[in-house]
């Protein structure tokens, strides 16, 4: 693996005094302190056909890796180590599988093809790739998150239209519901506790939803002047993000049950961002416009957004262009591209919807050490 030093980013009081509380010690332990991180080159990562896009607690990365052989060419895992542990699809009655979420226990979801459906997947370890069942009528669908239990948060689709799902480990799978007026959801990712959340259309456009545990479903709103809205992840806490569109653009927002909906705004001379991952202790990761480009970005409570590039030490020719998730050690999953190429790009389109996107240049693990 390639290895990058990267300079420390200074961390708040109020995250300390959260990661402190989650026992998350890889952080700064006073206001005053910095954490460094070390970049961490995923293998194979730029050849992949689905970039990796999600990790667990222990720093294992899921994606789909790609093959000269179009029967090797499926879900993968990037273990903490290096090495890549592929997951066939076969079981799943395909030829190729993606996957799109993993937990602490290495235990995937996502999505396999049997001719000509996509249909969604489980697969652990001890138990190999398991078909999760489509709601009635249906017949194609993706499987987006997986709790520690097990239990899988995606959507289903057919004749009556796309439906947020729930898959619960020995009960089964569950229609998750649309808001009054609408007629279509599709869900993004599940906390420990099962609530999820995503995205259903109401009379009015999309929404962000959250999806309690008692069965109901939530609309979230938009962010003052927008029209629609999309819920992207959430973390054990209930906090919930994703991005609200208008008139002025894309918003990254965190909600909060205390707080309703708070714009994040955007890096120094940009005009969108997209929040995509939370941790427990609240701290957010994505991507943004500015004025050099797109841009990965985290945000603290107390320091609030922060380009990630501006606190590297890259002599590798690539920018972080975006971040795809953040767990609980305060490890990063970024994205990146050729400094050229994302030099080229100012604009992230915010019509783009893609779960599963196609990888850029390369991917790295951005991985906190000792706070100096």
């Amino acid at each position: 693996m390639r290895r990058i030093f990267v300079h420390p980013i200074v961390s708040s009081l109020l995250s300390l005094m959260l990661v402190a509380i989650a026992g998350l010690v890889s952080y700064g332990q006073t206001s005053t302190q910095s954490t460094a991180y070390t970049a961490v080159d995923v293998p194979g990562a730029a050849d992949a056909a689905q970039g990796p896009r999600a990790l667990n607690n222990l720093g294992d990365i899921i994606g789909r890796a790609s093959s000269s052989l179009p029967a090797q060419a499926g879900a993968t895992i990037w273990s903490r180590d290096g090495s890549q542990i592929d997951r066939p699809s076969a079981s799943a009655g395909g030829d190729f599988s993606s996957a799109c979420a993993i937990n602490d226990g290495r235990e995937i979801a996502g999505a396999a093809n049997i001719g000509e459906s996509i249909v969604p997947f489980v697969s652990t370890p001890t138990g190999g790739v398991q078909r999760i069942p489509l709601l009635p009528g249906d017949n194609c669908g993706q499987a987006f998150s997986i709790n520690k239990q097990g239990n899988v948060a995606g959507y289903s689709s057919g004749p009556t239209g796309v439906k947020a799902f729930l898959w619960i480990r020995g009960t089964g799978v569950h229609n998750l519901g649309n808001l009054r007026g609408g007629g279509s959801s599709r869900a993004r990712d599940i906390n420990d506790p099962n609530e999820v959340v995503g995205t259903a259309r109401s009379a009015t456009g999309d929404r962000a939803v959250l999806w309690t545990k008692a069965g109901n479903v939530r609309d979230l709103g938009t962010l003052p002047g927008d029209t629609s809205s999309e819920a992207t992840a959430i973390n054990n806490a209930g906090a919930v993000v994703g991005y609200s569109n208008g008139p002025a653009g894309t918003r990254a927002f965190l909600w909060t049950k205390a707080t309703g909906m708070q714009n994040l705004g955007v890096l120094p001379g940009g005009d969108f961002s997209r929040a995509l991952g939370i941790n427990d202790a609240g701290d957010v990761v994505g991507a943004s416009t500015s004025s050099s480009g797109d841009r990965a970005f985290l945000w603290t409570r107390g320091a609030g957004m922060k380009d990630l590039n501006d606190a590297v030490s890259n002599d590798a020719g690539v920018d972080f262009v975006e971040a795809h998730a953040i767990n609980n050690k305060g490890q990063i999953l970024v994205m990146a591209m050729e400094r050229h190429e994302a030099s080229m790009s100012d604009q992230t389109h915010a019509n783009h919807h893609s779960v599963c996107a196609p990888a850029p240049e390369a991917t790295y693990l951005l991985i906190p050490v000792r706070a100096r």
